[in-house]
């Protein structure tokens, strides 16, 4: 594996666990998920500087069916990032508070709890979108998960499990009365113990990047069937 690649996936991994951390506010503290914050916009930048093909190709090619859908995600969640971003900064009272951005602070709370939680959506349908390049590569590191079947279903079964239980959690954390602004503060349990918090947020990401990779391939079969 060339090393841009080893860097690229390791950002990903970074910005994925980082991901976690900035949900998880009420254990971090303010301080802290400012900082992490700030590290996030720069391994943001890094992943968009290593993956400029992106916008090189943007105009080259046909798009299918499966491209306008990885396209549109990707366009989406790149204005999502850079909302949460501004009103993050513009909410700072460590890191960027040199600033001092002019906008309404309950505008930016407002935004931010929503792009937060749409973001983290987002992030799971992106990353399912790209499952298949990933399993590739896990397969390519170890070659008998690709002949053994037995694995194969049984990662199939864990994963429709994880969804299942995916789709009970989306709703017990509130995702779509933050997302919607039906409320307009996010509620912290903060005696519960982070494992139940870290695994409930896993199993929404999970469900999206089920949703995501089977919707991908659900359109490659609409093309081959034509």
């Amino acid at each position: 594996m060339k090393a841009k690649q080893v860097i690229k996936i390791g950002i990903d991994l970074c910005m994925t666990v980082l991901l976690f951390v900035l949900m998880a506010f009420h254990y971090a503290g303010l301080q802290w998920h400012e900082v992490t914050g700030a590290a996030m916009l720069v391994l943001f930048i890094l992943h968009h500087i290593l993956n400029g093909s992106w916008y090189r190709m943007f105009r080259k090619g046909k798009y299918s069916a499966g491209r306008i859908l990885l396209t549109a995600v990707d366009a989406v969640l790149l204005i999502d990032m850079a909302l949460l971003m501004f009103s993050g900064i513009s909410m700072s009272r460590y890191v960027f508070r040199f600033l001092d951005i002019p906008v309404s602070k309950a505008w930016a709370r407002g935004i931010h709890m929503t792009a937060s939680y749409t973001g983290f959506l987002l992030m799971g349908f992106h990353i399912g979108l790209h499952y298949g390049m990933i399993f590739g590569m896990v397969k390519k590191i170890c070659p008998a998960v690709k002949k053994n079947a037995a694995c194969t279903w049984a990662l199939r079964v864990l994963a429709a499990l994880i969804a299942g239980y995916g789709v009970y959690a989306l709703f017990t954390r509130k995702f779509v009365d933050y997302i919607s602004q039906k409320v307009m503060f996010a509620f912290f349990d903060y005696e519960e113990p982070a494992l139940s918090f870290v695994l409930d947020y896993a199993a929404i990401m999970g469900l999206m990047i089920f949703i995501a990779y089977y919707l991908q391939r659900f359109l490659q079969w609409k093309v081959r069937g034509i």
